[in-house]
């Protein structure tokens, strides 16, 4: 069992104590280095934002970490109404670009043109005759048992075609 450790804070020069409960919370979850920081800075810097630590990582102009990177967007021409827009994307000419507006008017045009085609094919399937239907699937079955040729079992076929014991 682990025994209590004294460390020094790497910010604030002040020792603090690595108990043993906490090593051994920390080898559970596979962290294999001690902390490097007393409980209350730890808490300080949790409470700072990403950019104002030293050590923020710098992803690039597409990624954020924490959310805070702003979007670059891109000026194309709205398809719809002709207007500049602002997209999250180069628009590349082969395929139309709509602001906000005249995405929705899209989309809702879509789904109203969507549901229209379901509501006619289940129309369809309605107004379709039932005299396609599968044989099997009328009648209570006991007829179709009637109409099959019975089973004849020929005993001396059945004792050529078993193996013979092995002596």
């Amino acid at each position: 069992m682990p025994t209590d450790r004294e460390l020094t804070c790497r910010d604030c020069s002040s020792s603090f104590v690595f108990t043993s409960g906490e090593q051994e919370f920390y080898s559970s979850k596979g962290l294999q280095n001690d902390p490097v920081r007393c409980p209350s800075c730890r808490a300080q810097r949790k409470m700072m934002r990403p950019e104002d630590r030293d050590e923020t990582p710098s992803y690039g102009v597409y990624a954020s970490w924490g959310g805070r990177t702003p979007r670059q967007l891109h000026v194309a021409t709205c398809s719809g109404c002709q207007r500049a827009a602002e997209v999250p994307f180069v628009a590349r000419g082969d395929r139309p670009v709509f602001c906000s507006d005249c995405y929705n008017e899209e989309r809702k045009r879509q789904e109203a043109a969507e549901s229209a085609e379901t509501e006619a094919m289940a129309a369809r399937a309605a107004s379709a005759p039932t005299s396609n239907a599968d044989p099997e699937l009328e009648g209570s079955g006991r007829d179709d048992e009637a109409e099959a040729p019975p089973v004849v079992r020929d005993e001396e076929a059945l004792a050529d075609s078993t193996p013979a014991a092995l002596s």
